[in-house]
């Protein structure tokens, strides 16, 4: 590539992400309202905004991006949440427990609950990060909602940190649990197969279609050799799991047994 033109593009790279900083930096005082949360040190919410896009390729470790606040964040959500969950469910197991805990930290969760207040609308990118979508990305904006609850947390301590949650995440703890989108159904159907002497369930790829970019998946799932459904995804992991959400739909523990002993009656006539 010409010197000339990398130069450039560097520089322009450079002012771009300096602008996108001015701009941030003036919509704080709207983030801070809708957080609940004023900040005494605004230096270590703009750190907690600043994906590692932006930051000069020289900081290999991550030290001025906010790398190191979403591994605070990270201990600090997952205390907050468990004692969240212990407290509010005092009948439900610690396999329970673990289950919905699961759930409340995943990135899907977290991800949706930095969208519901706009959180990619203030973080920092470089150019190349911006254009290619990472506003949107939810693995990027659960990991900058860690990021500003570690700040909040370094900035206010832990009470301050558990306001951000009981705004944000805690009331909405039902409503997730209600929604069967977030419904682990191999954990579920794994559950029932062992509980009933089934072992464990086994699933097949049967079939794949579609061009490289757009590849469709068939998975067949199979509880004690007999099979309960087939599924298809974009990829394996989802194709097992719609599987396993048609098996734990289709499953009867009589009806199991039923098809065992038959298939046991026609081996032996076979003999």
């Amino acid at each position: 590539m010409n010197p000339l033109k990398t130069v450039t593009k560097i520089i322009r790279s450079v002012l771009w992400v300096r602008r996108r900083q001015r701009q941030v930096e003036s919509s704080f005082e709207k983030l801070q309202k809708t957080l609940g949360y004023r900040f005494r040190s605004i230096g270590i919410l703009r750190q907690a905004l600043t994906h590692k896009s932006s930051v000069a390729p020289e900081d290999t470790k991550g030290l001025f991006s906010n790398e190191r606040l979403e591994f605070l964040g990270d201990a600090v959500l997952n205390c907050l949440v468990t004692e969240y969950l212990y407290l509010t469910y005092p009948d439900k197991s610690e396999g329970q427990l673990s289950k919905i805990k699961s759930l409340v930290v995943s990135r899907k969760i977290l991800g949706e609950i930095a969208v519901s207040f706009n959180l990619g609308q203030y973080l920092i990118f470089g150019l190349s990060e911006e254009k290619s979508g990472g506003r949107s990305r939810l693995s990027t904006l659960s990991n900058a909602f860690e990021a500003v609850l570690g700040a909040v947390y370094l900035d206010g301590g832990l009470e301050a940190a558990k306001g951000i949650l009981n705004l944000l995440l805690f009331k909405r703890i039902p409503e997730f649990l209600r929604d069967e989108r977030n419904i682990n159904y191999k954990s579920k159907i794994l559950e029932i197969a062992q509980h009933d002497g089934f072992g464990i369930p086994k699933y097949v790829t049967i079939g794949t279609s579609g061009p490289d970019h757009a590849k469709e998946f068939r998975v067949r799932i199979e509880i004690a050799g007999i099979t309960l459904g087939e599924g298809v995804g974009s990829n394996k992991k989802i194709a097992q799991q719609n599987a396993a959400q048609i098996a734990t739909n289709n499953y009867s523990k009589e009806e199991m047994l039923s098809r065992l002993k038959g298939e046991g009656k026609n081996e032996l006539v076979s003999d």
